[in-house]
């Protein structure tokens, strides 16, 4: 009986489990802590569309690690914007010496200097990646559709881990505005081994179901067994019934 609580416990847990992770959206397989494609961590910025100027919405602000706050002294960045409302923009990303990395989590920060209604923050985008060698002739896998919500504040998105020596950002609308589509920051983060923890816990409940169907096997066998011992139980008592009544 110990077992069956312990089943249904892990079961319970691991059900509930599920359910908080698709209300809260959020992944099975973790994602690390260090952007991939920020400047002091060794990313680069491969190619890009366009850029509004050099200065001031240069598209290297994306990988420098600060958005714009507002407060004085300012020290954060305007961040990138395009040169006009032309879409799609598109800016691809390397990792440190263009390594290869398991990647299952992306981070835009809609952050910018002008106000939310005039609508020039990224809206829709796309992100792509690919493993080749060579950005203008590899062959791009989509990762990921999203969609940002006309808010300053960094937001996540997550996607099936995959393989990236490369990421594209594609930029498909802005919030309204004809005059260019901005962003304020790009984080792209590494997958990391919670899927081992997951292949851990499928083995465990996989053991447990097999305990389980032992279980219940036992306990028909041994309800099999009751009903047996009493149907014989009492047909042997109503055999001696019937010959002590012929004898009398």
């Amino acid at each position: 009986m110990r077992l069956v609580f312990l089943a249904i416990a892990t079961l319970t847990s691991f059900v509930c489990a599920q359910t908080q992770t698709k209300q809260a959206s959020k992944p099975l397989v973790l994602s690390g802590t260090v952007n991939l494609v920020a400047a002091t961590n060794g990313g680069t910025i491969v190619k890009f569309t366009s850029q509004l100027d050099e200065e001031s919405w240069s598209v290297r602000n994306l990988i420098d690690g600060t958005v714009w706050d507002g407060r004085l002294p300012q020290t954060g960045t305007n961040g990138w914007a395009s040169k006009d409302a032309k879409f799609p923009q598109e800016i691809v990303f390397a990792f440190r010496n263009r390594e290869i990395r398991l990647i299952n989590k992306v981070v835009l920060d809609p952050t910018i200097p002008d106000p939310t209604f005039i609508g020039r923050a990224t809206r829709d985008f796309e992100i792509w990646v690919t493993t080749d060698h060579d950005p203008d002739k590899a062959t791009w896998k989509l990762v990921l559709i999203g969609t940002l919500r006309n808010e300053k504040r960094r937001q996540e998105f997550f996607f099936i881990p995959s393989e990236a020596r490369f990421v594209k950002l594609r930029i498909l609308s802005n919030h309204g505005s004809d005059r260019y589509v901005a962003l304020g920051e790009f984080e792209v983060y590494e997958a990391t081994h919670g899927i081992a923890v997951l292949d851990q816990l499928i083995a465990r409940l996989e053991q447990l179901l097999v305990d389980l169907k032992r279980y219940r096997d036992l306990l028909a066998e041994q309800g099999l067994r009751a009903v047996t011992e009493g149907s014989e139980k009492g047909q042997t008592e109503e055999s001696e019934n019937q010959r002590s009544e012929s004898q009398n």
